[in-house]
């Protein structure tokens, strides 16, 4: 028998052409479609994520395979998991990337481990995970194969029902945890399957012990973020690498109109100050140079906030931070003397909107104001700003867009990014579904405003009257390959200058524009990123 309890894999980002073509058949004129197009360039004739096609032109001068990928940044979950799973007497070992760490993941797989448990933290369909269990069942036949995390959480909000059943049985997995925290849950089963015994005593679980999924007793989980803090000696600096992803809380503390997730996760948890400088500690000994907080909103509360900064000024390790950051929660200036001086190098905003009206429709208790003195106060103190933008929310009109294209080319982030509403029907906003006229999900609705193929138009007219603020992908990017990209040797000045470039290579290329300009576009990208000092990548193709 293997003494390996539990694998935990991260990630899998699926495959680029799959998700091309499920964008083209989605159709010119919809949100997948406009989404696709600024997401990919074009190498050698062949459509990729801006990563891969960075990662392309820099392995013809070096002669190396490098695949650069934000996935080296371990994933946080699986870390977590490990962590917690090991401080239980269970010895358990993680993967970040499966498509990244194939050969270290066949390795694992070949002491063939009790359990395999595969999170699901960025999925928004069962697409990724079926490729992850063909794997595992043909390299470790006899482990069983759980997978938990918000997609099963979000699967199962209206009960295992036929749909679910069918969803369970496609994504092949012997079991499933549904639970917002789910670590204890998954404790109870590598004890259970350890010990060869009834599953039917693990909270939270859905197996199918004979013809048909049933859950076992449903126990929410309460558990202590810090006693459950991250052991970070028990993993080497090769695993980790230069830039590490760290939650200091659970949840968020605000209830904004488009998003269920606090009504999920429940009320805000966080962790001691004296927590995080016992982990901010042992990431400096490991050799990390950044941090990314993923805390849904780093900077509250505010007292705590400040108290972590002076923690960290006082601590000096030499760390820069990145994280969420709400402006309208830095309500004084001490607020953002004490984020420059304790390390932040950058901040992702969730502007959401430049309109006034619309901000007050997605509850954001947030002022046009306070995001200007925000950004200017961010800027003045050289923290790189992000604004991430939804286009079509309830309320949403042509005005209210030129509102917000207005307001980014006057507060001028960094970097920015739009995107069409995605309409989660378990939102807060669907309790007046009636009264707004909202109709559908997903990417495909309409309302009494706007439609979802008006908002992907308007979009891409963003695209062209933003000027002000470079672009930024999302498609295996989005803004935490920042530190990523830092980790590797790229400043954030070298990184926007190859994003004004491949912005405007898009913006040619998507409006059928002048072949020679293109040419000249495509040129000038590779000959940039050829001449860059970059560090080796992780992984390889």
């Amino acid at each position: 028998m293997s003494e390996l309890d539990c694998v935990v894999i991260g990630y899998n980002e699926g495959d680029f052409d799959d998700y091309r073509v499920m964008c083209e058949r989605a159709g010119p004129g919809t949100p997948e479609y406009q989404i696709m197009r600024a997401e990919h360039l074009v190498v050698d004739g062949t459509a990729m994520p801006w990563l891969d096609a960075f990662s392309r032109l820099r392995n013809r001068g070096t002669g190396r395979a490098d695949r650069y990928h934000v996935g080296e940044v371990f994933n946080l979950a699986a870390l977590y998991l490990t962590s917690y799973l090991r401080r239980r007497g269970l010895r358990a070992e993680p993967v970040s990337l499966f498509t990244g760490e194939r050969d270290r993941l066949a390795a694992l797989l070949a002491e063939r481990p009790a359990v395999v448990a595969i999170t699901t933290t960025f999925y928004v369909n069962i697409l990724p995970v079926g490729p992850v269990v063909e794997y595992i069942r043909q390299m470790s036949p006899t482990s069983h194969i759980v997978v938990g995390g918000p997609l099963i959480d979000n699967l199962c909000q209206s009960g295992v029902n036929g749909a679910v059943q069918d969803f369970f049985f496609a994504m092949g997995a012997d079991s499933y945890i549904q639970e917002s925290q789910g670590e204890h849950s998954l404790g109870q089963l590598c004890q259970a399957v350890r010990a060869g015994g009834d599953l039917s005593g693990v909270d939270n679980l859905i197996h199918c012990p004979e013809d048909t999924w049933v859950r076992t007793r449903r126990r929410p989980e309460a558990n202590d973020l810090d006693e459950c803090s991250i052991d970070w000696a028990g993993f080497s600096p090769d695993l980790i690498g230069p830039t590490a992803q760290l939650r200091t809380a659970r949840s968020c503390a605000f209830k904004c109109s488009f998003c269920d997730y606090p009504t999920r996760a429940g009320a805000l948890t966080t962790a001691s100050v004296e927590t995080v400088r016992k982990e901010l500690r042992a990431l400096a000994e490991l050799g990390v140079r950044n941090v990314v907080f993923v805390d849904d909103t780093f900077n509250v509360p505010p007292k705590r906030f400040k108290q972590l900064c002076q923690m960290m000024i006082d601590e000096d390790l030499g760390l820069r931070w990145y994280s969420y950051f709400r402006c309208s929660n830095a309500r004084d200036e001490e607020s953002f003397d004490l984020a420059a001086a304790s390390g932040c190098s950058g901040v992702f905003l969730g502007i959401e909107s430049g309109d006034s009206d619309v901000l007050a429709n997605m509850h954001k208790l947030a002022q046009d104001s306070q995001y200007r003195a925000g950004i200017a106060r961010l800027k003045e103190r050289g923290v790189t700003t992000f604004a991430s933008i939804i286009v079509g929310f309830p309320g949403e009109t042509e005005k209210t867009v030129g509102n917000t294209i207005d307001f980014l080319n006057e507060t001028a982030p960094d970097l920015w990014r739009a995107q069409a509403w995605w309409a989660n029907p378990r939102s807060p906003i669907y309790q007046q579904k009636e009264l707004l006229g909202i109709e559908g999900e997903g990417y495909k609705w309409s309302h009494f405003s706007m439609t979802s193929s008006q908002a992907a138009d308007l979009t891409d007219e963003m695209l062209d009257r933003v000027t002000e603020s470079v672009w930024l992908p999302l498609y295996d990017f989005d803004f935490w390959s920042l530190p990523y990209l830092d980790g590797k040797g790229v400043s954030v000045r070298e990184l926007m200058g190859l994003l004004r470039t491949s912005q405007e290579l898009m913006g040619v290329r998507d409006r059928g524009g002048d072949p020679e300009r293109l040419a000249a576009l495509e040129r000038r990208f590779a000959e940039s990123v050829a001449v860059l000092d970059v560090a080796p990548a992780k992984f390889s193709y």
